[in-house]
């Protein structure tokens, strides 16, 4: 059975319906300890409530600081529980559950409405944070601060003074959010006319708690009775061990011991059959005395690193105490063997996390740490919502349940093509009127040499998912001396024959929530984990495929090729739609299309039928054709692999070629768009008829410009129809939004026959607003990156990293389209500048040199960060340059 903790905001217990809502709600989760808030109980009633509602339970509560005894904390017999501490809005206390080996500390809050006296209390969470009995240990609090944390926690919020006071508390207590799942706001008013929610219900641990309860978390329920939700914790959901796949780890790279391994057993394995099947076969025969190795070398790597590291410091004694050759020796011996296993432990825990933007080597194995254990505690999949809204919370039915629906799920996604229409040859021919030349045919099925597919092999991206085969890129190019020839030979067979082995396309599809708190399986997103070798091969294609596109693909896309930018497409749209909102303007109208499942739904002969239409020559199609139409499928659940089943249809995420080949696909709408305008059945949009610009398209965000009328909106309708039944490319109305300014009445009823809703600007489109005047950045959108919880434990090198990679590029993406006010630049430097120094942006002090000093070249004392101000400049002088050269840029034209 789960353990867990609880605390509810029950808004008065004087009430027989409140009881008895919380008297069911308890025996249906039987939680061991929690708290109870805002009873409304006077205190010569609390003991007979608490013995009639939790009979034999222990409680303590806070009626010395207020008459209505505002927090109730209650506890099972079984649980050991000593008293810290009692105030007006907190109580605190050290747990020891049954069957626990540690103590931990737990506060239940019941924060004020009042603002003065909610400062008290983020003073009192503060100071327990730095004392004794939380430093160094698991913490966690739980209960309604009565305080949003940022303005998705309510609606229509804006960040303000007490947000603020919220955060920093929170940031100086170093408390964070608990992974959770349920309800997004957990407190609304019960008005129906005028209905409010939000976010003020919380649940908060230290650093310290995942180490303690790695695969806790969260869950708010249904308010029921109350106008709060419930909020529950599961200290220890029931997980079934699962054998877990196969995977290399980096590490072993930096122990040369390991090279001679790997030597031994390639060439000792003997294997007969084709290039492809030999190359299969060893790798497997790798597994087992890898796996070895990693036993006896690395097995609990942190504790291994701990006892080294201890032997290092006990021989610096020894060492202090009575000098000697041998002891110094000695020493030296075991700084060396601690450093390997402190390298192997960072490595270990960076790619464990998934980050690209930092590297090892920069004392950052704490911030590794704390990514990877974030990263698990997310895609945990704690528990489910099946079709007919029932909960799977058993770790075997979560298994089986997924096992079952994603499996039946991706399967009728991937497998469908029922009632499709296919698209004649000679029809696709007039809508693609490009073909290719001798030279680019040539091109296309000239062979690769073997310095291309080992430089492919060595440009792959590191510290990405490996697929089922368990190989990282890093495998490959660490040990390229010994697999790279036969591993060379087999990619050219591929090219050879034009044959895939089966092994070599298997993938693994991952799961990941689109939000925090997934509990349906529309709610995760399908990653796959493609097999290096065959990321390799898929790398070399898209590489000619890439040139050739870039002479197909109309301007109106902008995604994935070469030249063409994102920013274009934003510019392009904002001037469109510049006056929507304007009096007595002409007829007009923007509809911004969304396409369900995209990626997932393309049909693989609409694909093929694309690339013959262009006369690209069948060699290369049959090389397209393997990539795309071999794969078998599995589902990764909780780290173990669930289901094997083939699709016939759809392109993955992760391969790359699919943002190409979608690309290609999404060419042929875009020809069969441009010839309905040019036939008349579309009309222009009154501020693109002079250019023909009919529509704007990044991958699968797909925005049509018309002239607001009925009859060009059935037009758009019908070619959307036509393009779905052919492409399998459907629309997802709910999504789709249409856009309409100076229409009148009677057309406006007759659109809104078309299903399509209606929304007003101003809207995001491609991540940037879309509006006329410079953009305005809300402080949020940038701080949030830097109050991350786990970047405070970056080293300098590493938060001068975060700036250069993950800051910056996150500036330069606003600055590649509008022009940041003065005032808002000052605050980005002065932002980065607190957190170089001090960690913190909250710091007011703390800086050694001012931020023009820091952005200095390195060779002349600086760190060579970036200044803003010139840089957005630059980036808005590159728009001027298409307006003087001979450029085919469609927003300069």
């Amino acid at each position: 059975m789960c353990t867990k903790l609880f605390c509810w905001n029950v808004r008065g217990f004087n009430i027989s319906s409140h009881r008895r809502g919380f008297k069911k709600w308890f025996l249906l989760n039987k939680p061991l300890f929690g708290g109870l808030i805002e009873t409304h109980v006077k205190q010569p009633k609390e003991k007979k409530f608490i013995s009639n509602l939790l009979p034999g339970w222990s409680f303590v509560e806070n009626y010395e600081f207020s008459v209505l005894g505002k927090i109730w904390v209650l506890w099972d017999p079984s649980v050991k529980v000593v008293v810290i501490g009692r105030s007006l809005q907190m109580i605190t206390c050290e747990l020891l559950l049954p069957d626990s080996p540690s103590w931990f500390v737990v506060s239940i809050v019941y924060a004020s409405n009042e603002e003065g006296t909610r400062k008290e209390l983020w003073n009192e969470l503060v100071q327990l944070a730095l004392s004794p009995v939380v430093v160094g240990r698991s913490w966690i609090v739980l209960g309604d601060f009565n305080q949003i944390l940022n303005p998705e926690s309510a609606i229509n919020a804006n960040i303000g003074r007490k947000i603020r006071a919220f955060r920093s508390c929170l940031l100086d207590s170093d408390l964070y959010d608990l992974v959770y799942k349920g309800s997004s706001y957990t407190w609304w008013n019960k008005c129906s006319s005028r209905p409010l929610a939000k976010k003020i219900d919380r649940i908060l641990v230290n650093d310290h708690w995942n180490t303690l309860f790695p695969s806790a978390y969260a869950n708010f329920g249904e308010p029921d009775f109350s106008d709060h939700s419930s909020c529950e914790v599961v200290l220890d959901p029931a997980v079934l061990k699962a054998k877990r796949p196969f995977r290399f780890f980096n590490y072993f790279l930096h122990n040369p011991d390991f090279l001679q391994l790997i030597r031994e057993n390639w060439y000792s394995c003997n294997v007969s059959g084709s290039a492809m099947y030999r190359v299969s076969k060893k790798l497997k025969h790798l597994k087992l005395p890898i796996c070895c190795f990693s036993r006896e070398n690395y097995s609990d790597i942190e504790k291994r690193v701990s006892e080294a590291h201890a032997i290092v410091l006990h021989r610096q004694r020894i060492t202090l105490t009575n000098p000697s050759v041998v002891h110094a020796t000695l020493e030296l011996e075991a700084t060396r063997k601690w450093q390997i296993l402190a390298k192997a432990e960072e490595s270990f825990f960076c790619q464990k996390s998934s980050i690209s933007w930092l590297y090892e080597g920069d004392n950052n194995t704490a911030y590794f740490h704390k990514m990877a254990d974030m990263r698990k505690s997310i895609n945990t999949i704690n528990f489910l919502i099946d079709d007919f809204g029932e909960r799977i919370e058993t770790q075997q039915g979560i298994k089986e349940g997924i096992k079952e629906h994603s499996c039946n799920f991706f399967e009728s996604l991937l497998c469908g093509v029922e009632g499709e229409n296919s698209l004649a040859q000679s029809d696709m021919n007039l809508l693609l009127s490009f073909r290719c030349s001798v030279d680019q045919i040539n091109d296309l099925e000239r062979s690769f040499s073997d310095l291309d597919i080992q430089e492919a092999f060595f440009s792959l991206p590191r510290n990405k998912a490996s697929g089922p085969d368990g190989y990282s890129s890093e495998f490959f190019k660490g040990v390229w001396f010994v697999v790279g020839p036969e591993v060379t030979e087999a990619v050219q067979e591929f090219f050879r024959s034009g044959q895939l082995l089966k092994q070599w396309n298997a993938t693994t599809l991952v799961l990941i929530p689109k939000i925090t708190n997934s509990s349906k399986m529309t709610d995760f997103r399908p990653i796959s984990c493609l097999n290096t070798l065959y990321k390799v091969i898929a790398k070399l294609l898209t590489s000619r495929l890439k040139k050739l596109l870039n002479e197909v693909i109309s301007p109106s896309q902008s995604a994935f090729l070469p030249g063409r930018l994102l920013s274009e497409n934003v510019l392009l749209a904002t001037e469109i739609v510049h006056g929507y909102n304007t009096k007595n303007i002409s007829s007009r109208g923007m509809l911004k299309v969304d396409l369900r499942k995209a990626f997932d739904s393309v049909r693989w002969d609409f694909i093929i039928s694309a690339f013959r239409a262009l006369a690209v020559p069948e060699k290369f199609v049959c090389w397209i054709n393997q990539c795309i139409s071999t794969p078998y499928f599995s589902v990764m659940v909780n780290g173990s692999s669930s289901g094997f089943f083939k699709s016939n249809k759809g392109l993955r995420q992760g391969d790359p070629l699919s943002p190409y080949l979608f690309v290609l696909a999404m060419e042929v709408f875009s020809s069969l768009l441009k010839a309905r305008f040019d036939a008349g059945y579309i009309q222009y949009h009154p501020k693109t008829a002079d250019l023909s610009i009919s529509h704007l398209m990044f991958a699968d965000d797909v925005m049509v410009f018309f002239d607001g009328g009925s009859s060009s909106l059935h037009g758009i309708s019908e070619a959307l129809d036509d393009f779905a039944s052919w492409s399998g490319l459907h629309v997802n109305k709910d999504k789709t939004n249409l856009y309409l300014a100076g229409t009148d009445e009677v057309e406006a009823l007759a659109i809104s026959h078309y299903g399509f809703p209606i929304s007003t600007l101003p809207i995001r489109y491609l991540g940037l607003p879309l509006m006329s005047r410079k953009l305005k950045i809300s402080e949020y959108e940038l701080v949030k990156r830097f109050r991350s919880w786990a970047v405070k434990s970056l080293s300098f090198a590493g938060r001068v990293q975060l700036i250069t990679s993950v800051i910056t590029g996150l500036v330069n993406f606003w600055m590649s389209t509008f022009v940041l006010l003065l005032g808002c630049v000052k605050k980005i430097e002065s932002l980065c500048s607190r957190f170089l120094w001090s960690g913190s942006i909250d710091a007011s002090k703390g800086a050694k040199i001012a931020w023009s000093g820091v952005c200095l070249p390195k060779n002349e004392g600086g760190v060579a960060l970036r200044r803003f101000t010139p840089w957005n400049k630059t980036f808005y002088l590159r728009f001027i340059w298409p307006l003087f050269a001979d450029n085919d840029v469609l927003w300069a034209n």
